[in-house]
């Protein structure tokens, strides 16, 4: 059955039915139901693979995460793929893992695919190669980047304010009478670096010293090792932010099995407000970098770039801090 049956069963035009199918505008909504019954009652569905040999694109949108572990870049990544399934669109996601050469290599695979368009969902795709890549691969199709920055006329931005935010919770610390923050970091990624940038900015401007734990494992353990690293050298410490909340449940745990009290000895903020944070005991305080917003702002952008290409548009959120028992 082709559209052709559909439109003569229907009593329309096959391009009536063609708009209704790809949600078009301008179809009443009486003959809209006309069609859709049809296409109910006779189990049809769109070849996807016929539709891309005419347009040269199918309804599937690319998406790519780095570690699928990682909950804070899966739930984005699945808000997305959420909004987009009601309008007819397939998401592919690919784990890249953290090599270069294999972000690469996904990029010139969803190339392949004739995806409509592009998501990179965390700022570790900030760099040369994925660049390059996204030049050579994909530069007719609108691309969105979620928390991060890349300098093509195809590319789109929804970023979070990291660096004013994690300097807001330093000064945040110092108005509840803290004097010795730190901050504790899981990997280098140009989000953590604003982060830091943050940080120093505002310990600097408050007369702090500036304590840093550079970089851990990215895990509960790798929290728990950093936070005895950090008492062995600073054993004054009195409050401590870390890049994400994972390793704040971690370092926590090992803060109070070294007998300090939280957040009466020590006060903790976790990063990214994640569904972990109600999991600690005490609850985890945390700079919320607005997820929901960053998800939804993407799927908007994207949504209204495939097949207009109306050039970038990049959208910030400031980070909020969500108090629990922590601090």
């Amino acid at each position: 059955m082709t559209i052709y049956d559909i439109a003569r069963m229907a009593g329309v035009s096959a391009s009536t039915v063609s708009r209704v199918m790809n949600n078009r505008e301008g179809i009443s909504s009486r003959t809209r139901e006309r069609v859709m019954e049809v296409i109910r009652n006779e189990n049809f569905c769109a070849s996807d693979t016929a539709r891309s040999l005419s347009t040269q694109y199918s309804s599937t949108i690319g998406i790519l995460v780095a570690d699928i572990r990682n909950q804070h870049h899966i739930e984005g990544a699945y808000m997305i793929a959420q909004r987009f399934l009601p309008l007819g669109y397939c998401s592919l996601l690919l784990n890249t893992g953290y090599e270069k050469e294999s972000m690469v290599e996904c990029i010139r695979t969803l190339s392949t695919r004739r995806i409509s368009g592009l998501v990179l969902i965390g700022s570790i795709f900030q760099n040369s190669e994925v660049e390059e890549a996204l030049k050579s691969f994909v530069c007719d199709i609108p691309v969105v980047f979620q928390n991060g920055e890349l300098d093509l006329p195809n590319l789109s931005s929804a970023v979070s304010r990291d660096d004013e935010g994690t300097a807001d919770a330093v000064r945040f610390l110092y108005g509840k009478g803290r004097r010795t923050i730190a901050f504790v970091n899981n990997n280098d990624t140009p989000s953590n670096r604003k982060k830091m940038a943050g940080y120093r900015k505002a310990v600097s401007q408050l007369g702090l010293k500036s304590i840093i734990i550079p970089e851990c494992e990215d895990s509960a353990e790798g929290g728990e090792k950093a936070a005895e690293k950090l008492i062995e050298a600073e054993p004054g410490v009195d409050g401590i932010i870390f890049s994400v909340d994972l390793i704040a449940a971690g370092g926590m745990r090992k803060l109070l099995s070294l007998g300090r009290r939280i957040p009466e000895d020590i006060a903790i903020l976790g990063t990214d407000n994640s569904s972990c944070c109600t999991l600690t005991t005490p609850m985890l305080s945390s700079i919320d970098t607005r997820l929901p917003e960053l998800s939804a702002a993407c799927f908007d952008i994207l949504k209204t770039e495939i097949g207009q290409k109306q050039g970038r548009k990049n959208v910030s959120f400031e980070c909020r801090i969500v108090e629990r028992q922590t601090t």
